[in-house]
């Protein structure tokens, strides 16, 4: 099933906007770091909440997206819905969501996760902030699309609703693609 179906419905369209930046499209475009496309991301991100270790090569052959988020961010909290929809639509055994907080409390962390315990996202706290780094985070909503190969697809920072097409095509794009052998 094409994302772009997804996205097609009223209500899917509606949450698909809903997560993007407010004001973004209004702000001076600033060059943020990015990590180059085709490159390998690092693979360890930290562990998930069973203190399991979340490593992108575990999802070979899977489109894998990596979203940096905290609870203190609007659009990140709009976004982690949305995103599990989409998995719950493409299916998980060709999507794989895994959100990375990126500097919050415990606490806030825990309460969000409890709210969305049953989406099929792997979350992922980066109290140290080690994660952050590895993937030059300086900024959220943070969007990091991982190809089938394991290799960077496209890396988004502080998106706005001009740029969801895009990011719709590009994941089309990516899950159209054959899985590797």
């Amino acid at each position: 099933m094409k994302l772009r179906l997804v996205c097609a419905s009223a209500a899917v369209a509606a949450a698909c906007l809903a997560f993007a930046t407010e004001g973004a499209a209004t702000e001076p475009e600033r060059k943020r770091p990015a990590l180059e496309v085709g490159s390998v991301p690092a693979d360890a991100l930290g562990k998930d909440i069973e203190g399991n270790p979340v490593l992108i090569s575990d999802h070979h052959g899977k489109v894998v997206i990596v979203s940096f988020w905290a609870s203190w961010c609007g659009p990140c909290k709009k976004e982690l819905p949305v995103l599990a929809g989409v998995v719950k639509r493409v299916g998980p055994e060709r999507l794989k969501v895994i959100a990375i907080n990126f500097r919050d409390e415990a606490s806030s962390f825990k309460y969000v996760v409890d709210v969305l315990k049953d989406l099929p996202i792997t979350m992922v706290r980066d109290a140290s902030g080690k994660a952050a780094r590895k993937y030059k985070v300086e900024a959220i909503p943070r969007m990091i699309v991982i190809d089938r190969d394991g290799k960077v697809a496209a890396d988004h920072t502080g998106y706005s609703e001009s740029a969801l097409p895009q990011v719709v095509e590009q994941l089309n794009e990516l899950l159209r693609r054959e899985k590797p052998t």
